[in-house]
């Protein structure tokens, strides 16, 4: 089974109280990347990608991590040494931080669905991906057609561990008569399956994974959610902080 976690930003002020305690529960090279970032969300973005990925590795393995930094894998992928039968991969976009957990490989992409940049879908997209792309009725259609064929190229790109190094218009994107997507010529993409999530308005976001069974929708977690172990110190320190609320 695959399934796929989110976490919505907080408020820059807030981030900015709670940073020295989420740090803590890193390992020191881990918050030596965070820090170096120079603005604030970003350093968030990054901080919360590792510490969801963390607490679903330690969900799925039972038991607690060693306290090591992700390290890159074989293809270069953030990967968690010693732990087998167990695959991750971390996005992130505007206000929102995603991270699928599978069996198998498994690649994960959101993003915010904003103007498409002038010539992209030229040069990155195939010639078939283009013409379903040509035939949108409007505007919002085609952002919704670009950001679907987008991220689902994007999350396969990262299964395999490739990123942009591997041309996205070497393969193609088909969508079936089921609403269901399929990866089409190239010998890469054999055994792996594709699936877009009903997500936040004005985001898209898709998984790519070797593994054909997916959890249908996204779970939505809370900071508290990622550090329900240390509840004392962290409770006393985010009292009034508002944690709690809805999205």
């Amino acid at each position: 089974m695959t399934e796929v976690y989110a976490i919505k930003l907080l408020e820059e002020a807030t981030f900015e109280k709670l940073r020295p305690e989420l740090l803590k529960l890193l390992p020191a090279q881990t918050c030596n990347k965070v820090n170096a970032f120079h603005h604030s969300n970003d350093s968030q973005r990054s901080l919360l990608g590792e510490l969801l990925a963390r607490q679903l590795l330690k969900k799925a393995t039972g038991g607690p991590l060693p306290h090591e930094a992700f390290m890159p894998g074989e293809k270069g992928k953030p990967a968690h040494q010693g732990i087998q039968g167990v695959h991750f991969n971390i996005t992130h976009s505007g206000e929102w931080v995603a991270v699928a957990i599978s069996s198998n490989h498994v690649g994960v992409d959101v993003e915010k669905i904003r103007r498409i940049p002038d010539g992209v879908a030229r040069r990155f997209f195939s010639e078939l991906e283009n013409q379903w792309l040509d035939a949108a009725k409007n505007e919002d259609e085609r952002k919704e057609i670009f950001f679907t064929l987008w991220t689902l190229k994007e999350s396969f790109l990262k299964a395999i561990g490739k990123g942009l190094t591997k041309s996205l218009s070497s393969f193609t994107i088909l969508q079936k008569e089921n609403h269901e997507f399929v990866l089409e010529q190239d010998e890469e993409t054999l055994g792996y399956h594709l699936h877009t999530y009903p997500f936040r308005e004005g985001y898209k976001l898709s998984v790519c994974a070797k593994n054909k069974a997916f959890k249908q929708e996204v779970s939505i977690l809370k900071i508290k959610d990622l550090i329900e172990n240390n509840t004392e110190s962290y409770e006393r320190k985010t009292h009034g902080l508002g944690l709690n609320a809805e999205d």
